[in-house]
Parts: C-alpha cells; structure tokens; sequence
C-alpha cells in the first residue's frame, strides 16, 4: 500500500528504511503532530531465528536462504519525530507489517 498524502490512515502502519538492497525496520506510527510530523514509536527487532545456510563462492560465500529471515519485533516505548514529505519518501515505506532484511550476498 503506497501513502503518498499525510492522513489519519497512517497511524498503525510501519515505518521501514529501504538502504539499496537491505531493509531496516524502524518503528510503528502511533500519531499525527501538525501537518507533517508522524509520531513514530522505535522498534528493535530480535535475533534472526532462520539458521542461514552458505556455500562457497562470490567474494566469501553465498547465502541460500536469504530470503527465509524470520525477526521478533518489540516496542522500546520510545516515540520520535518523523517528517512526512517526497524526502522521507525516498528512503521509507509504510506499510502493514514490520520488515527487516539483510542482503548476505551483496
């Protein structure tokens, strides 16, 4: 689901960073301040529960399952500030669940 306009539809939604092929999740909009600043309550996620399975090759070696990661996420309690603008848009998504992804073979 794509949100291209600042409304109380956002609140609930997750932010995650998109950083070229990985993702970070960062937290879950819990507020509205303003008419641009979402209220945004931080996130840590747990270890990778998936035991990831490499072979030799590329510069070390190569992950096979990838894309079977599997995270916990928790609330820390901690709420920041976040503009919603083109900008924010560029690095972040809102979406409906959290998402973190480490690309082991980049």
């Amino acid at each position: 689901m794509h949100y291209s306009q600042f409304s109380q539809e956002l609140i609930g939604k997750f932010v995650n960073r998109y950083l070229y092929t990985d993702i970070q999740h960062v937290g879950k909009i819990v507020g509205l301040k303003g008419k641009t600043i979402l209220l945004v309550e931080l996130y840590e996620k747990s270890e990778n529960k998936t035991k990831m399975e490499f072979v030799t090759g590329g510069f070390s070696a190569i992950c096979l399952n990838q894309w079977e990661q599997e995270y916990d996420f928790q609330p820390t309690g901690q709420i920041i500030e976040k503009r919603f603008s083109k900008e924010f848009l560029k690095q972040n998504r809102i979406e409906d669940k959290p998402v973190e992804f480490y690309d082991f073979n980049f």
